[in-house]
């Protein structure tokens, strides 16, 4: 195949075009566009054609994140290691443990990760109930564990508000769904006296979380119904249509009790057509002209419309889903066309514990960036698009169980290692989460693009595909920076011997201090822990030198930084597997090196293993090459810890020598070798064997 990309700066910035050639594929960008949505996904993501900004994974405002191992993710991963054996949570029920779509067998923390929103990053959506605990003043959506978990009512509070006391700093905005019965207490939403009462727990709840956060933080969230409605899963409460409707006037009135600045939206659902999915449509038909139960006002607020559209192994049939339903919408109640929508359940299939041999390689990581692109192109791009996407996110924040560690619907694969005193739990990124990451490097202006083959223009829902971005500096921690990122998808169908040739073209880079370009490539061969586990012989209770093999290939391959030509123009011929992913990042040279990587802590996992994490909030740079880790045993001396380069703000430690009690520090290195202040030393020692 043979083609041409080109991509183009804002008019307003008279910069020279930046070309790229794809095999095969040509793409014009006659004029930039802002990031809209980024989002399938991930961390998540707004839409054009405004300057609105949108980042995938958990990133700060300044862009810090290279490294994009969510806050959420790794306060689960703490929670994980804290709180015992299972590590793993549901929602509480009466009458037993078990959450939406989850196995009782196998108690699961149900989230939903995406990006949105002007300036945040990300959203994290916890489908949770509300569940009583020891004080009422606790009264909250909170994560507890199975029978014999020793999480308890009182740890819960403690990890979810060192979640989101983090929050803020990272703009992860939360997806809140006011669903649940504590203690039981609500049984009818027809009956007046509860539904007064679900207000006031509504608006006692809001006021608790703006007086922990601050109304400024807490308005960035989407607080949303009941989840599903239409699958009447309610927690033993009854809940007719009205009683429904009662229910979100409640929600409506309690929140804005608490402050008018708090936003609610629903339904949350299917949307099928009328008359299925009569939830649904009756919330929309009581929005539009229906009378508030507490006001009497005719019309209800409803700040954003949410829905659920999967896409049955298909990533195009997810948008045209979108289209057909916001269409209905439209038609049916016109007052609502401007009223931003959300798809928070937008996965390419349903059954999140189903297991599928393309959830656990980069399949499943290619396909997502597919989505993204296609709703980033098709909708947030495309200023004739009548529907106004502001929203797009996965429901993946699951944990995995044995047999099916990696191919269910998740971001890690989750092993619960039984052969140690006591058992533990160990975590592995899926490629999926490292995608993420890569789609994280794509910031400030999109570029447009079409694609070609043979002088034809392409639509989206091709194998081949492109998004780009370019970033002009903010200060002087801040500097130039272009990104290409190229999927290759398939869909849900991975082709083992085939690639696509490429050739991949950049011009008009603009001449800077230094330039240099990284280029990072994850395939099935390269960057599959899937593929490691397999070959080892898929052991249940991996050892610790069979964890370590399979985190070796959790990272991108990456080709170290170079110099970019001074020319202006690099011609690169990869060849692309189906599936993959190859991310060009072009960077000029910042006047100063990455600022101080902060709040370094360790959390134990098993005897002679520990994990690191730390806040990049300080960094200030996106042009990582990777965090060096020192270690400095007891009586020692500080020396780099041997690893691959990283830019994930993780590190398991699990030496040879078992040897983890000591001192660590980290800083973060550029492309060009300048490293950061390091971290404050933490010194961490080990419990003595029992």
């Amino acid at each position: 195949m043979s083609g041409t990309v080109k991509f183009t700066g804002r008019k307003a910035h008279p910069t020279p075009s930046l070309g790229l050639w794809v095999g095969g594929v040509r793409r014009l960008f006659p004029e930039p566009l802002p990031w809209g949505l980024m989002a399938p996904l991930p961390l998540a993501l707004c839409p054009a054609p405004h300057c609105r900004t949108a980042r995938p994974t958990a990133m700060t405002s300044a862009g810090i994140s290279s490294s994009t191992w969510p806050t959420w993710a790794r306060s689960l991963t703490e929670a994980l290691s804290r709180f015992g054996p299972t590590g793993c949570w549901t929602s509480l029920r009466p009458g037993g443990w078990s959450g939406r779509a989850c196995a009782t067998t196998s108690p699961t923390w149900i989230g939903t990760w995406t990006f949105s929103g002007r300036t945040s990053s990300s959203q994290v959506s916890c489908h949770i109930a509300l569940v009583p605990l020891a004080s009422p003043s606790l009264l909250g959506r909170v994560l507890l564990g199975p029978p014999g978990c020793p999480l308890g009512a009182a740890s819960v509070p403690a990890w979810l508000h060192q979640a989101g006391e983090r929050w803020d700093a990272t703009l992860v905005a939360a997806g809140f769904e006011l669903m649940g019965s504590p203690s039981g207490r609500f049984t009818n939403f027809e009956d007046k006296q509860q539904v007064f009462e679900w207000r006031n727990l509504v608006s006692l709840l809001a006021r608790r979380y703006i007086g922990r956060y601050g109304l400024e933080h807490v308005s960035k969230w989407n607080f949303e119904t009941w989840n599903e409605p239409d699958h009447h899963d309610f927690d033993n409460v009854s809940m007719t249509l009205q009683g429904f409707l009662n229910y979100y006037d409640a929600c409506s009135e309690g929140l804005r009790a608490a402050s008018p600045a708090l936003r609610l939206g629903g339904p949350g659902d299917a949307f099928h057509a009328p008359p299925r999915s009569p939830l649904c449509w009756g919330l929309l038909g009581h929005c539009n002209n229906g009378s508030n139960f507490f006001t009497g006002e005719v019309g209800v607020r409803l700040d954003y419309i949410a829905l659920h559209k999967k896409g049955a192994g298909s990533s195009i049939f997810i948008l045209e889903q979108e289209a057909a339903v916001v269409q209905q919408i439209q038609r049916l109640f016109p007052k609502f066309a401007d009223t931003p929508i959300y798809n928070d359940e937008a996965d390419p299939l349903v059954g999140w514990s189903l297991p599928q041999p393309w959830r656990a390689d980069v399949t499943y990581a290619a396909m997502v960036v597919k989505v993204v692109a296609q709703h980033q192109n098709l909708l947030l791009a495309n200023t004739s698009s009548a529907v106004r996407y502001a929203l797009l996110s996965n429901d993946n924040a699951f944990l995995s169980y044995h047999p099916h560690q990696f191919s269910q619907r998740t971001l890690t694969a989750r092993f619960q290692v039984n052969d140690t005193r006591p058992p533990h739990v160990q975590l592995l990124r899926k490629p999926v989460l490292t995608a993420m990451a890569l789609l994280a490097l794509l910031d400030g202006e999109q570029l447009w693009a079409e694609v070609s083959r043979g002088g034809t223009v392409l639509d989206s829902n091709h194998t081949v595909g492109v998004l780009a971005s370019v970033h002009r500096p903010t200060g002087p921690a801040d500097a130039w920076r272009a990104t290409v990122l190229v999927y290759g998808s398939d869909d849900t169908r991975a082709h083992a011997n085939r690639t696509v040739p490429l050739i991949l073209s950049l011009h008009g880079v603009p001449p800077g201090p230094e330039v240099v370009f990284v280029e990072l490539y994850v395939d099935n061969w390269l960057c599959n822990p899937y593929g490691e586990w397999r070959r080892l012989g898929m052991p249940v209770f991996p050892s610790a030198a069979q964890f370590r093999r399979m985190r070796e290939a959790e990272d991108p391959a990456a080709v170290k930084p170079r110099s970019f030509p001074s020319s202006g123009r690099l011609t690169l011929r990869p060849p692309l597997a189906l599936p993959s992913l190859l991310l060009v990042h072009v960077c000029a040279r910042p006047e100063e090196p990455p600022g101080q990587v902060t709040r370094l802590r360790a959390l134990p996992l098993t005897r002679g293993q520990l994990l690191l994490v730390w806040s990049d909030e300080r960094v200030g740079s996106k042009c990582l090459w990777t965090y060096e880790i020192q270690f400095c045993p007891e009586g020692g001396v500080f020396a780099p810890i041997s690893r691959k380069p990283s830019t994930f703000n993780l590190f398991v430690f699990s030496p040879d020598t078992a040897v983890v009690s000591g001192s660590y520090r980290v800083c973060a290195v550029d492309y060009w070798a300048r490293p950061g202040p390091f971290s404050s030393p933490m010194r961490y020692l080990e419990a003595p064997a029992s």
